[in-house]
């Protein structure tokens, strides 16, 4: 088999004229040179330099050898960039997507000049498109731990009850379970990533919260809140700008820290020099990217 460092040696004595410039620019020993030569004649059988001149200069067969190590060099420096188009694809959970992750892409994209293409929605479609291979790399609020992937913690991201400022909660700091069991809660109903959380933090007393459901997405929930129609529980990113212009009011859940592991998935077979392996590199949202 061809040996490629050694094509790429030939070509660079030739071009230099000369074993000991050629050595220069490589950076390897001269006679490192002499033995990559020596090995490449006799995988092709033939003299490929004229030993008896000054100046390293090609053999007949040296010269009928150039333009094919030429080519053969050239496609193994552009393999990299003809297999990868160097993009990467996201897919996230909705809120994650919407709220958390658009300022971590944009690093990455400034930083390494990488195209990121995203889909945002529900949880489990975000997971069954991973499952699929129509993802490199998942940003969710739960992951099933399937095998054939790597997850990590990306982000631990508090929840907030909200209400609006007229709302007989809006002078308070802090709920109890029990205050929350007697107020509708639009959204958090089993299946969705708050829902989940409920019931691991408050166990049976989740059976007993007032869901409403229906609503579609955080925006609406908001909106809903806004309006009167009842509490919800929400990440507190999502509604940082609505607490800073004084639309909504956010309380704790005293005796209970609610927040969720936002996690990061990428395919277990995945190479450490892909660009998604260079995201799933970072400690977390507020950490910069490594050029990939």
């Amino acid at each position: 088999m061809l040996n490629l460092v050694h094509a790429r040696t030939f070509l660079t004595i030739v071009e230099t004229r000369g074993v000991r410039s050629a050595a220069r620019l490589l950076e390897l020993a001269p006679s490192t040179i002499i033995d990559h030569i020596r090995q490449l004649e006799e995988e092709l059988a033939v003299p490929l330099l004229d030993r008896q001149t000054r100046e390293a200069r090609p053999t007949a067969e040296g010269e009928r050898f150039l333009p094919i190590a030429r080519a053969l060099v050239e496609t193994a420096e552009r393999a990299p960039a003809l297999l990868s188009d160097r993009r990467l694809r996201i897919v996230s959970s909705s809120n994650v997507g919407i709220y958390m992750l658009q300022p971590s892409i944009a690093d990455f994209q400034t930083t390494t000049g990488i195209t990121v293409e995203t889909w945002i929605g529900p949880n489990p479609d975000a997971i069954d498109r991973m499952g699929r291979g129509e993802a490199d790399l998942a940003v969710l609020e739960w992951w099933d731990e399937r095998k054939g992937f790597s997850a990590r913690t990306w982000a631990c991201e508090p929840l907030v009850i909200i209400v609006a400022p007229g709302h007989r909660w809006g002078g308070l700091d802090a709920l109890t379970v029990e205050e929350l069991l007697t107020e509708p809660l639009l959204g958090g109903e089993p299946g969705t990533g708050t829902g989940r959380l409920l019931r691991q933090q408050l166990g049976p007393l989740a059976d007993r919260l007032m869901t409403i459901s229906g609503l579609g997405s955080t925006e609406a929930v908001k909106r809903a809140v806004r309006a009167g129609r009842g509490a919800s529980v929400v990440m507190r990113s999502a509604v940082s700008d609505e607490i800073a212009a004084h639309q909504l009011v956010a309380l704790s859940l005293r005796g209970i820290a609610l927040s969720k592991e936002i996690k990061m998935v990428v395919p277990e077979a995945l190479p450490s020099t892909a660009p998604a392996m260079g995201f799933f590199a970072a400690a977390g949202p507020e950490r910069s990217y490594p050029v990939v």
